[in-house]
């Protein structure tokens, strides 16, 4: 089926070049990928507005802008395997597959994953994402096999996931305090001596991460 996707590549050109993001591997990507496609129904106008999108839940999308410095920030490899917590309508893990070797894309609700997988089921996209409803905070081990973590929620406590992090991984992760109005995007590196470096990339709104015993 072939979608229109001139609105994704005004999107790019007219907005996403703007933000100072010019690695052209994620410019191509972008505009391969119709973002249309991974909006819910009701907000299909507003699918490439920079705004945070409700996808039921009580979570949403990213905004294109955040999401466009996030891929830009990891510089993910070919050959690098990615782990996607929070996999939403699919739209991020599906830009990072044609990016990386395989992508395995988790969330705790089973609608968002069907809708994901569905999303997903399109000719101009590859078949190398796995979707899978699980709980993170309960399977924290897996980390370890993924060159790259990317977790869409916020987090106060970054070692949740840096300490189960391989060396030479590298994550993007949002965090600050659950009442914060907005969380830092932050790009961590794990290297071979356990160390870690930190960058700062982004300042956004996004809901924080639900963990166990949360009300």
């Amino acid at each position: 089926m072939k979608v229109d996707n001139t609105d994704t590549i005004n999107m790019v050109d007219n907005h996403i070049r703007s933000l100072n993001v010019i690695d052209n591997n994620v410019l191509d990507v972008l505009k391969i990928i119709p973002r249309k496609i991974f909006t819910p129904e009701t907000y299909k106008n507003f699918s490439h507005i920079d705004i945070n999108i409700p996808i039921g839940n009580n979570e949403y999308m990213l905004m294109p802008s955040v999401e466009a410095k996030l891929l830009q920030a990891l510089n993910i490899k070919l050959n690098e395997d990615i782990l996607v917590i929070g996999s939403g309508t699919g739209y991020l893990s599906s830009c990072a597959s044609l990016l990386g070797n395989k992508v395995h894309a988790i969330d705790i609700y089973s609608d968002l994953i069907e809708i994901s997988k569905k999303n997903s089921n399109h000719d101009f996209l590859k078949t190398n994402i796995l979707y899978e409803c699980l709980d993170i905070m309960d399977n924290l081990s897996i980390i370890k096999k993924y060159n790259i973590i990317i977790l869409t929620s916020s987090i106060d406590n970054i070692d949740i996931i840096t300490n189960h992090m391989n060396s030479n991984s590298r994550a993007f992760i949002f965090f600050g305090k659950n009442t914060a109005p907005m969380k830092t995007g932050i790009l961590l590196t794990k290297l071979k001596s356990s160390s870690l470096i930190r960058d700062d990339i982004i300042e956004t709104d996004v809901k924080p991460i639900i963990m166990k015993n949360n009300d």
